[in-house]
């Protein structure tokens, strides 16, 4: 019998996908994913829904049923742990995979594409229904934020019967899900669909409306009796070098604005079409940072990242079933652009007040006896100039958005501007808000565990 492969290609032609802004990956038909799934077997102790999974969904169970042919029993099983798979299917790095057992000597077993195809499928077939709440009990709770972490709580604290309010800054409910994550990777309609579950659910959305400015913490604190916070970190790292004022040097989520909410554009300022674009920033932001450039008609896009080049194969500091210190490759770079590591921006060129460039120097790094970088040294005579007309600063998340409102609320901060919770009064803090800019899936496990509690 001849051994099934895990299919290399999720993507749509590249042709194709860069003319719109569709989701990058394509459908994948039971026919596809049912042998997909009959690659996880016989493993002895699976790591994957502990070691790797935060909301330790039963990966092994639902991928039985799925190579049985029991999608609705596949359905029934994720269910038990999970709210949301069709967000984490879409932008979930797949943590369980890195802990899959078959890692060990062959390729881990395809799961992320399996829960996209399992919930997928239960939309059409109409098995996914609102939440049902539980008896009321009398007991309020506002939830602030209404990304990730804020669905996620919200739903499980009316599957427990309290009457949940959830508040969002924005025009629209999703966070991070909706106004982080671009068109391409996570379309919108796919938390449309969801919000008016909730919504069925009885838990009500009030949007447009920011706690401490358009209502008082006093008022929330007034007339709910718990709060949730779920604000996240969005405060990007910015870098502050000279000539940082320039026009045409901006934050990633200000220029992914457009890419994540089809029918709206961006400002022309951030627009790439036929510009030289410097992307600073290796991570996955920055990535979908190259994505829009390219999709925009960019001249030129290069990626530049401080930190040296990862290793093409599993970095020995990261044995499995850790998540893997390895080189990486997304859907943007197989577009287009190029990449470069060990590079220190130190000012940008200015112009008649926009920018024209940036002063780079390399940098070697003093590595671990594991091969971890520890301590960047600059390379002298290295130093260069990296012409661009759009830089965009894609470097990472970091401190609490709403001081103010943590203050209103006379809340403390950690060291690292993560707000600490105050369950004495009925104030609770969950996803990044409370443990730090991290994944999807971790903000939505963040809710679960807190929300358990109660």
């Amino acid at each position: 019998m001849e051994q099934i492969q895990r299919i290399q290609d999720v993507y749509r032609p590249v042709e194709e996908r860069v003319k719109d802004v569709n989701e990058v990956e394509r459908a994948f038909a039971a026919a596809d994913i049912i042998p997909q799934a009959s690659r996880c077997s016989n493993c002895g102790i699976p790591f994957c829904h502990g070691a790797g999974c935060p909301l330790f969904n039963l990966v092994p169970e639902f991928n039985a049923a799925v190579a049985a042919g029991d999608i609705r029993k596949a359905y029934d099983t994720i269910s038990k742990t999970a709210f949301y798979p069709e967000f984490t299917g879409r932008v979930c790095p797949a943590l369980c995979e890195s802990s899959c057992t078959r890692n060990l000597n062959d390729e881990a077993v395809m799961v992320r594409q399996t829960e996209k195809f399992i919930i997928e499928t239960a939309f059409a077939e109409g098995w996914v229904e609102q939440p049902q709440a539980a008896e009321p009990n009398g007991k309020s709770v506002a939830v602030i934020g209404s990304g990730p972490a804020g669905l996620y709580a919200a739903e499980a604290l009316r599957r427990k019967g309290y009457a949940v309010t959830v508040y969002e800054k924005r025009p629209k409910v999703g966070g991070l899900l909706r106004y982080g994550i671009p068109n391409w990777k996570l379309d919108k309609s796919v938390i449309d669909r969801r919000v008016a579950l909730l919504e069925k659910a009885g838990i009500k959305f009030v949007c447009s409306t920011e706690i401490g400015k358009d209502i008082s913490a006093e008022y929330i604190k007034r007339n709910f009796d718990y709060v949730f916070l779920a604000i996240g970190t969005p405060n990007a790292r910015d870098l502050k070098i000279p000539g940082r004022e320039a026009e045409g040097v901006y934050l990633a989520l200000d220029f992914l604005h457009g890419a994540s909410l089809p029918g709206e554009t961006n400002p022309e300022r951030f627009n790439a079409k036929g510009k030289r674009v410097l992307i600073i920033g290796g991570g996955d932001t920055g990535n979908d940072c190259v994505g829009k450039s390219i999709r925009e008609g960019c001249k030129s896009v290069l990626q530049v990242e401080f930190m040296p080049q990862p290793p093409e194969t599993r970095s020995p500091s990261t044995p499995w079933p850790d998540w893997p210190y390895m080189l990486r490759t997304s859907y943007a770079h197989h577009e287009g652009g190029e990449r470069r590591w060990n590079v220190s921006s130190k000012s940008f060129v200015v112009k008649d007040g926009h920018v024209a460039g940036v002063n780079v120097v390399k940098v070697d790094w003093e590595m671990s006896p594991l091969g971890r970088p520890l301590k960047p040294v600059e390379v002298p005579g290295t130093e260069e100039v990296i012409e661009a007309d759009l830089v965009v600063l894609a470097m990472g998340f970091t401190g609490v958005p709403a001081e103010g409102l943590v203050n209103d609320l006379q809340l403390q901060l950690t060291p690292r501007t993560a707000i600490i919770p105050d369950p004495s009064r009925g104030i609770y803090a969950v996803g990044d808000c409370a443990n730090g800019a991290s994944l999807v899936v971790r903000a939505m496990a963040s809710s679960k565990q807190v929300v358990g509690k109660l």
